[in-house]
């Protein structure tokens, strides 16, 4: 009996360490929007509670920058998950086949939010700067061409009041670093006279103390219903989870039971300011937008 009980002390903690290893791996990539120390705090608690429930798998962050480094590397193979804007959405699961799982639902307010768009803004001194077709012969910073809150919407918007920012604009530049609160303080400090960014940007930032929203002015003003969010632009379905099409579904639909229970009251849900998440949206008016403009997948070749 003693022979058998030692021999279980010894087997069973093998036993536990050559099920860890056993661990299925997963990638998750995240297009970090504000920088990649901030997505680790907004969506690291998110991966955490796919690892509680999950517990057979073990799940790893990878924050991105560049959305074209995101499908680049996708499409490379390195990634199992992907959480992104919806135009980065499209262009990979037009590529890769990828599957939507949820689609986020923000907060802002103590409201669920499953939708969003962009906000075209300048310096409240900018007195010239009241509409669109005031943006003539000024200067424009947006986050980068890809980015879908923090430029597509906008550029859509123009156009369609018949302002087209590639020959209108005196200047158009995109930020070296990829994030979006460098737009709101190259408008803030005077460097350019108007900025792009996504809705909510401009809110969050004022409530962690960084900028002070008497000193801007929105362009292009919508009041919706219901959207308790700065906007200038038509709104589109939020940000998206989705699986590589190599994935067994049966490990795709556990991720999508996790992130559809994850409640506001959750830690992963109040470190990324969100409400929870919901079956995936109707993403057809992103692409629709993205031929329009012709970008990604449906660029003039």
């Amino acid at each position: 009996m003693r022979f058998l009980l030692k021999l279980c002390v010894l087997i069973i903690p093998c036993f536990f360490i050559s099920y860890k290893l056993s661990a299925a791996e997963y990638k998750v990539a995240v297009r970090a929007h504000h920088g990649v120390e901030d997505s680790f705090k907004q969506w690291q608690p998110t991966i955490n509670a796919l690892e509680k429930q999950l517990s057979e798998h073990n799940f790893t962050l990878v924050p991105i920058v560049s959305l074209n480094a995101i499908t680049q590397r996708f499409g490379q193979g390195e990634f199992d998950f992907v959480l992104t804007n919806p135009s980065s959405y499209v262009e990979i699961e037009h590529l890769y086949s990828v599957k939507a799982l949820a689609t986020l639902n923000n907060k802002r307010a103590n409201t669920a939010q499953d939708r969003f768009g962009g906000v075209i803004f300048t310096h409240v001194n900018n007195t010239d700067i009241l509409t669109i077709k005031d943006l003539k012969g000024k200067s424009l910073m947006a986050v980068s061409e890809p980015a879908f809150g923090g430029w597509r919407v906008a550029w859509l918007e123009m156009l369609k009041q018949g302002f087209d920012p590639y020959k209108d604009l005196k200047s158009l530049s995109f930020t070296k670093s990829g994030i979006q609160p460098d737009v709101v303080r190259a408008v803030r400090d005077r460097k350019v006279d108007v900025g792009v960014v996504r809705t909510d940007r401009l809110e969050r930032m004022e409530e962690d103390g960084e900028i002070d929203m008497r000193f801007f002015r929105i362009i292009n003003n919508k009041d919706v219903n219901d959207f308790p969010f700065f906007l200038s632009t038509e709104l589109y379905p939020e940000w998206v989870f989705a699986s590589s099409k190599s994935l067994p579904i049966t490990v795709s639909q556990k991720v999508k039971k996790v992130l559809l229970e994850l409640h506001p009251v959750t830690m992963a849900a109040k470190a990324g300011k969100y409400m929870g998440w919901v079956h995936p949206r109707d993403y057809n008016s992103v692409k629709e937008l993205m031929k329009k403009l012709r970008v990604g997948p449906y660029a003039e070749k």
